[in-house]
């Protein structure tokens, strides 16, 4: 046999792959490993933050400033849930424990809680474990180590929220302090929703309700039911679009025969207002003989021409609760306030036209600055004396504005009756000014929340010049106008509070 020479031997590739795998052995198990392992770690990341949440609002919950909270707290994160991680191999068990619990006074975690009363927020950091690699040794990684944080407080939510919101009218303009409180003064009345317009500061608009949409807006407008739907304390979630259709829902608080989406859609049995029903149906609505302008002294509606009282020989034939008088002079106000009015309501023509006779300045239950709705209440205490029926002068309309207790829709709910008051909602006050324009679906930063008395039904109305000509809108049936009652839930005005408020523990980082 010839042999072969040194060069021959070099050059021979047969059985080549096998030391090839051989030297790719290495790379391929440590590449497998990283895959293995590094998964591993990952979800033992999963479990130790999992661990830290549940920790952190367990004891969030404790936190109500009473003595002996911190404690309690403390014992809630530690023992309240138990947390495994089944991912770690450190030989310390499968139990995820608690290393430390920090309290802080604010948000900002700037400075710590020097008591039980002022321990607000909570940061529960758990104990560090570690997975020991199984593969990944082989490229010279042994193991990883992990620890999780979470920061927990309280949170406020208020529930049975009827689903409007305010652009705070004190908001200051700086824009330095977002959480800048509201303050409205009661009887002032308001203008929510001026033809849909709801752009600007001053301006209203609807929040996402029970999901969102227009139908689940007017369902939560008609009913009687308070839905435990809850919004947060501190933020709202606005609907956009002008969802004409959810007028209707108001409207049925005023006897107004319009659909009800969500039964029981009662009526108040002081539903007060401006319009003419026509005999044997409830089709409320402007009549002709309402046309007529004041100046001529014959029946007419409410349209003063400048911003004063009417003069003492000028009464409304038809006059329900009226709006600030800035606000009634036309589409355009003069309110100094814009949207805001300054409470200044024509009393005295209101007293002329549906209680004539009656010294109301000087009744110790009315006075001279005697608000819109308690006007609405006292009116309501003696339904037989005080709403009496005003039956019209033109032939085939029944009645001006007259509270006719479930004429259309029986037996309406008196709202001195410590059930749920048809003309009493809740509304939140957003700062608009620190989120900028208003576009789409944004989340509003909230400063408060207040109670409004509807004032009158969302119907076009149209004024009149003096020679009886009505082409001029003087409301649209987009309009909301209500008066400001005073904070939410405190019973302002002898109505009981028709929201609640509730503390829950919120997870903040």
């Amino acid at each position: 046999m010839k042999a072969r020479g040194k060069r021959s031997i070099w050059r021979d590739e047969s059985a080549a792959v096998a030391p090839t795998i051989a030297l790719a052995l290495v790379g391929l198990i440590g590449v497998g490993g990283l895959a293995f392992d590094y998964a591993r770690l990952a979800t033992m990341d999963t479990e130790l933050q999992n661990a830290a949440d549940q920790a952190a609002l367990a004891a969030a919950t404790q936190l109500n400033g009473a003595t002996g909270s911190r404690a309690a707290a403390t014992s809630a994160a530690q023992s309240l849930i138990s947390n495994v991680t089944r991912f770690s191999n450190d030989g310390l068990g499968s139990a995820a424990t608690v290393s430390t619990v920090t309290f802080y006074a604010d948000e900002a975690k700037t400075t710590v809680s020097l008591g039980d009363s002022d321990a607000n927020f909570v940061e529960v950091a758990m104990t560090t474990r570690r997975a020991n690699y199984a593969l990944t040794p082989i490229v010279g990684a042994l193991g990883g180590s992990l620890d999780a944080r979470a920061f927990a407080g309280i949170g406020g939510a208020v529930c049975g929220v009827v689903p409007f919101f305010i652009c705070n009218p004190t908001e200051p303009s700086d824009n330095v302090d977002v959480n800048y409180s509201v303050s409205v003064p009661s009887g002032i009345g308001v203008q929510m929703l001026e033809g849909g317009d709801q752009k600007g500061p001053g301006n209203f608009g609807f929040l996402a309700y029970l999901g969102v949409g227009a139908n689940t807006l007017e369902k939560a407008l008609s009913t009687d039911v308070l839905y435990d739907e809850c919004t947060s304390a501190t933020s709202a979630l606005t609907e956009p679009g002008q969802k004409t259709s959810v007028f209707d829902g108001l409207n049925r608080r005023f006897d107004l025969d319009v659909s009800c989406k969500q039964a029981p859609c009662s009526t108040s049995t002081n539903e007060r207002k401006d319009l003419v029903r026509e005999a044997g149906s409830c089709n409320w609505k402007e009549n002709p003989t309402t046309l007529a302008s004041l100046s001529t002294n014959s029946p007419g509606r409410y349209r003063p021409a400048t911003n004063a009282p009417l003069a003492a020989s000028v009464t409304p034939e038809i006059m329900g609760h009226p709006r600030d008088i800035c606000h009634s002079v036309g589409k355009t106000s003069v309110c100094s306030g814009g949207q805001i009015g300054d409470g200044v309501w024509d009393r005295a023509a209101y007293f002329r036209s549906n209680h004539p006779g009656l010294d109301w300045a000087a009744d110790v239950d009315l006075g001279p600055s005697v608000t819109r709705y308690k006007t609405y209440l006292w009116e309501a205490e003696d339904a037989a004396g005080r709403l009496e029926s005003k039956p019209s002068s033109t032939s085939g309309w029944a009645a001006y504005g007259t509270p006719q207790a479930g004429v259309c829709n029986p037996p309406g709910i008196s709202p001195i009756s410590g059930a749920v008051d048809r003309r009493r909602m809740t509304a939140a006050v957003v700062n608009c000014r620190a989120y900028g324009r208003i576009n789409g679906r944004p989340t509003l930063p909230v400063a408060g929340f207040i109670d409004v008395f509807l004032v009158e039904p969302s119907i076009k109305r149209e004024k009149c010049d003096g020679n009886g000509e009505c082409k001029t809108a003087y409301t649209d049936n987009t309009d909301i106008y209500v008066e400001v009652i005073g904070a939410a839930g405190t019973g302002e005005g002898g109505a009981n509070a028709q929201i609640t408020r509730r503390n829950v523990p919120r997870l903040i980082e």
